[in-house]
């Protein structure tokens, strides 16, 4: 019980675009070995498979209340199950809770969204994030990454500048009401970096 009290969870959530990927690589490297990564959970069972129905019936994109409740009880179960799997000091999220809310909400409110995820045992972290850009700069880093990987001929169907920045004002809309802390993205990454951290340590009395 002593462990588990003295970890300390991280999470980072933004908009597309925002560089969240570039810095958890960086965040986890600067920590290891005591840091255990949770990844994006779109990949991961039971999310994958509720992922997969929803986009082969057309409805990733005009959920249901019900379809909204399934993935909150998905994000819940992997979370517990990972968090219970690792005695690491320093968990470290690749999105959570407010994903679920700004992604995921299909008909319900964001705060609706919250208050199931929370029932269902989706991990509230000790401190979150919330990286942004403007969509301009966004929508630079995801073709750039995009021509590196050579795995996407075209942009995805989220991926223009209306849905990054309505995405991007309900995370400020979170912001408002929610312990987060926001981080412009805009700079360099070696800079975003060491405030990411620096918050990070400050946080841990370091």
């Amino acid at each position: 019980m002593e462990l588990y009290q003295n970890r300390r969870i991280i999470c980072l959530e933004g908009i597309v675009g925002a560089g969240k990927t570039t810095q958890i690589e960086r965040i986890f490297a600067y920590f290891s070995p005591n840091c255990y990564l949770i990844p994006e959970l779109n990949d991961i069972s039971p999310m994958k498979e509720i992922r997969d129905e929803l986009r082969k019936t057309n409805r990733i994109s005009n959920m249901s209340e019900d379809d909204v409740i399934r993935l909150a009880e998905a994000r819940g179960q992997i979370h517990q199950r990972l968090l219970n799997g690792t005695d690491k000091s320093i968990i470290l999220m690749d999105r959570g809770i407010y994903t679920g809310m700004v992604y995921e909400s299909g008909p319900l409110s964001m705060w609706e969204v919250e208050n199931i995820s929370k029932r269902k045992g989706v991990v509230i972290p000790d401190i979150c994030f919330l990286l942004y850009c403007s969509a301009q700069k966004a929508l630079e880093r995801i073709d750039e990454r995009r021509i590196r990987t050579g795995k996407y001929a075209h942009r995805a169907f989220h991926e223009n500048e209306d849905y990054i920045n309505k995405t991007k004002e309900k995370y400020l809309e979170i912001a408002k009401y929610r312990h987060v802390i926001l981080i412009d993205t805009s700079g360099k990454v070696e800079e975003i970096q060491d405030k990411l951290i620096g918050e990070i340590n400050n946080d841990r009395g370091l």
